[in-house]
């Protein structure tokens, strides 16, 4: 028998659309999530998931290239889990180091199809493994198919590296859960407030005055009077030709003003200091932990008789995915 018809007959891996499994409370749902490069180009988008229904483990992201920023052809294409991780805020996936080499190199997946030589070609695209590892690589092609775990033992499908930007919050087993202990401390500083001014304006005001002053004016009176005497000597030198000029003068108020400073005012700040209480709450997380009977009727959210798919005891936990209580079928 071919060795990739025998893979075929015991191919786990299976969409996740349209099968018993659903993803798991608090984990994203990333399909139909844009893929990027981490300069932000957008790649394609989250077509599907591909899943190994036994181990509940997520193997590859079926991405769509439609719309790519590298201009390759639209396609469907594989992309192993540990290959990509999700954006720490954004629902975007994102792809650190990706080429448009290793995009254009990659096998087209159709559903269905998928066969062991597929997965090399997918897994040797993303290297990491290495000369020696490529020769491990061949050494699994070349094993019974049954034993997927060890083809699957490699970084690129490591799950933890996916979702490392955005933890778990379903915790290590299916209905976990994480209950944060808060506790608040009060912290009391000082800061300067503003808690009134004083304003100082200047202005120049003008008011009349008044003040009484005597004034002393000259005036020449000239008087003519009619004699009849004989003239003297005096007379006689007197009667000459000539010019008399009299002044007058008057006292005219002079008006001086002097600025004086007549006051000072004095401004300084005061400083206080007093004690005051501040009165507040904080708060803490307590936890009571109460061990229940299983018949205790608090067990609300435990079902016994609920039907659980079997599933083999020795597999390892994984809450990624969960089955899909609603789901009719067996």
């Amino acid at each position: 028998m071919n060795i990739n018809e025998n893979y075929n007959d015991r191919n786990r891996l299976q969409e996740l659309g349209g099968s018993d499994f659903q993803i798991a409370e608090g984990e994203p749902n990333i399909k139909g999530w844009t893929v990027k490069d981490p300069q932000g180009n957008t790649i394609g988008e989250v077509e599907e998931l591909l899943f190994d229904p036994q181990t509940r483990k997520v193997r590859y992201i079926v991405l769509d290239l439609e719309g790519n920023y590298f201009d390759l052809d639209p396609r469907h294409v594989l992309i192993p889990i540990g290959v990509a991780e999700l954006q720490d805020s954004d629902d975007d996936v994102i792809l650190p180091n990706i080429t448009a080499d290793q995009l254009q190199a990659l096998p087209v997946y159709e559903k269905g199809s998928l066969t062991r030589d597929t997965e090399m070609s997918v897994r040797n695209v993303f290297g990491g493994m290495g000369a020696a590892g490529a020769g491990a690589a061949a050494a699994v092609a070349s094993r019974d198919t049954r034993d997927t775990e060890d083809f699957y033992n490699d970084p690129a499908y490591d799950e933890d590296k996916f979702y490392r930007n955005r933890p778990s919050t379903t915790g290590t087993q299916e209905g976990d859960k994480t209950i944060p202990i808060i506790k608040e401390d009060l912290n009391v500083g000082k800061r300067e407030v503003e808690t009134g001014a004083t304003n100082i304006r200047t202005r120049i005001v003008e008011r009349p005055v008044e003040e009484h002053i005597k004034l002393r004016e000259e005036h020449v009176d000239v008087e003519r009077r009619p004699v009849n005497r004989p003239a003297t000597e005096a007379d006689m030198a007197n009667a000459k030709e000539g010019e008399l000029n009299i002044t007058e003068r008057a006292e005219e108020a002079v008006v001086n003003k002097e600025a004086r400073v007549v006051e000072e005012i004095n401004l300084r700040k005061e400083v206080t200091e007093h004690d005051e209480t501040i009165r507040d709450t904080v708060r803490n997380t307590e936890v009571d932990i109460d061990k229940l009977d299983p018949n205790d009727p608090r067990r609300k959210n435990v079902d016994p008789n609920a039907p659980r798919r079997p599933t083999d005891p020795n597999e390892p936990n994984n809450t990624r995915l969960r089955e899909d209580p609603t789901d009719p079928r067996p």
